[in-house]
């Protein structure tokens, strides 16, 4: 039995440059973070004399005899690739919701292939496993999905990821000193809108017609190089709130879809209450939204947003990891 542990990510700026259709030609970059709420996936060889060759349990379970007939797009795909000579027994168990924005799809796809290798008795590296997730996601799956999260799940930490032509990416990490993390992490607060939806489908609006929305795209990008700086120097943290705005703007602009009027009330709400600045993870349209509040108003911020789901997180340092 293997049993591994992939983080789920906060992307806080880029997002949307790292899909393929625009960064083969005009390059890409993302700041994000890997937080400590993890995908777990337990994956053993079943015993010859049950009546199903393979077992999986995730939302629902499915009990099937072929690798045909399990509906589980991503598990049919990597059983199919990777370990078609053997029968296995499948759980996952996340610490998030699936569809929230978090790279989720992603994580889990890391975290079953990181799984069955192990199995297999092989020791693959993060960014080989960050590729071949890339790989199932965009070229097995055809999912219209970018290449930042199978990234950022796999290495874990705090990146600035770039994306360059022919599909390839380098990530530079960024440690940050114990009082400026706490810093940073009081000031990032995580609230769930109560609203899941298809990543896949939300992107389909910002890949089309990429051209017309160079302005707002290349602007994203520039202030994923911003944020980079920032941290990488331990700057002014009050920067990042009215980057924040304006990246949900940008967001919006290169993507109607992404910004709903539910998420527009909900970051008027988060202004309200102090924030300086939000963005909606992902590819919007719902999920988790990140807000940006100073110190000083932080309770007050929670006490008047406590409707909504908080998530209290810190920087997982360690990306996919085999526990067991």
């Amino acid at each position: 039995m293997i049993i591994t542990r992939t983080p789920y990510r906060v992307s806080l700026f880029g997002g949307g440059t790292d899909h393929p259709s625009w960064f083969n030609d005009n390059g890409g970059a993302v700041f994000s973070f890997a937080i400590d709420k993890y995908c777990y996936i337990n994956v053993r060889e079943l015993p010859p004399f049950f009546q199903h060759n393979y077992r999986i349990s995730y939302s629902r379970v499915e009990m099937t005899k072929e690798i045909d007939q399990i509906e589980h797009p991503a598990v049919r795909e990597i059983i199919r690739k990777y370990s078609p000579e053997l029968h296995l027994e499948i759980h996952h168990h996340g610490d998030l919701p699936a569809q929230s924005g978090v790279g989720s799809s992603s994580a889990f796809a890391v975290g079953l292939i990181h799984t069955i290798l192990a199995l297999k008795g092989k020791n693959p590296s993060a960014s080989d496993l960050a590729d071949l997730a890339i790989d199932l996601e965009q070229r097995i799956l055809l999912e219209t999905v970018g290449s930042q999260d199978q990234v950022a799940c796999a290495l874990g930490g705090m990146n600035f990821i770039e994306f360059q032509g022919n599909n390839r990416w380098s990530a530079t990490p960024v440690v940050l000193s114990q009082e400026y993390q706490a810093d940073f992490e009081s000031r990032a607060v995580l609230l769930f809108s109560g609203i899941s939806r298809m990543s896949s489908d939300v992107s389909k609006g910002l890949i089309q017609n990429m051209s017309s929305k160079s302005s707002a795209m290349k602007r994203t990008h520039e202030l994923a190089q911003d944020c980079f700086e920032i941290f990488a120097n331990q700057g002014n943290l009050d920067q990042i709130g009215p980057m924040l705005l304006e990246s949900w703007k940008l967001k919006k602009e290169a993507n109607p879809d992404s910004v709903t009027p539910e998420l527009e009330n909900l970051l008027a709400e988060a202004i309200t209450a102090g924030a300086t600045g939000g963005k909606i993870l992902g590819a919007g349209g719902g999920g988790f939204c990140l807000f940006w509040v100073p110190p000083e108003v932080r309770e007050n911020f929670l006490l008047k947003m406590d409707k909504y789901v908080r998530v209290p997180f810190s920087i997982s340092r360690e990306g996919t990891t085999r526990i067991v």
